[in-house]
């Protein structure tokens, strides 16, 4: 059986560009710790804001900040991490389905988009504007920890609507804990019915947000069956190829 790369979709590893790490020692122990129980690639997602910073700045910040870490793992061998692959955390902005630099915040080279939908009840209007993404602009859209939004979107059918697109569904990884009292046992069904696709830590320190892709796996390795830890990341791997030189 081909063996697919672990790969971590949702994380804020790079050093002092967001609420996530806040030093290169810290990002460097965070991908060690990847690394050691068996992740290959590290999606890195920063969040971006619109309303805090143009594209162009954004972009700029962290390509400092990675090739400062960068340099800081070539400066160390004896550091054993998993590959970077730079994205961004795009939050939903009023006007995003039009925007012309929006396809410079996609994962590499590709048309893949990680979208933090709005912490707020979804209206037809943002329905429309992921339409518009998915369909007239030809993004892949990742929607970032659905889960997340769950509480925000009680009775609103836009919330199961928007799945009707062709959107791919991210889970945090400890929202599939039953101790975070976030219905773990919906977004386990998510996945066994092929509805969510993608695991991602959101990993933004070495404590209350540490990197926990190793549990939620074996979470989903001990409930579902088949192999469907095989399914996410041959998911995951053929996305990222079949997303390259699109844009």
């Amino acid at each position: 059986m081909t063996r697919y790369p672990v790969i971590d979709f949702h994380s804020h590893i790079l050093p002092k560009i967001d609420d996530g790490s806040k030093s290169t020692a810290m990002s460097l122990e965070m991908l060690q710790r990847m690394k050691n129980y068996g992740c290959d690639l590290v999606v890195s997602t920063s969040h971006y804001y619109r309303k805090n910073e143009e594209i162009s700045d954004f972009l700029e910040r962290r390509t400092a900040s990675y090739r400062h870490l960068c340099t800081r793992i070539r400066e160390e061998p004896e550091w054993n991490v998993p590959s970077i692959a730079l994205g961004s955390e795009v939050a939903f902005f009023f006007g995003i389905e039009t925007d012309e630099d929006l396809g410079k915040l996609c994962i590499g080279d590709t048309d893949i988009l990680l979208l933090e939908m709005p912490f707020a009840p979804w209206s037809v209007y943002e329905f429309n504007a992921v339409s518009a993404l998915c369909y007239d602009r030809r993004f892949r859209v990742i929607l970032a920890h659905y889960e997340r939004f769950a509480e925000f979107q009680k009775g609103n059918e836009i919330y199961d609507r928007i799945l009707e697109l062709p959107v791919i569904v991210q889970i945090n990884a400890e929202s599939l804990q039953s101790k975070f009292g976030w219905n773990s046992k919906r977004w386990i069904r998510m996945f066994e019915e092929g509805r969510a696709q993608l695991l991602g830590t959101d990993a933004h320190n070495l404590t209350s947000r540490a990197p926990n892709l190793d549990l939620a796996r074996e979470i989903l390795r001990s409930k579902v069956s088949g192999d469907i830890l095989a399914r996410i990341d041959e998911f995951g791997f053929r996305l990222l190829a079949d997303g390259a030189h699109k844009r």
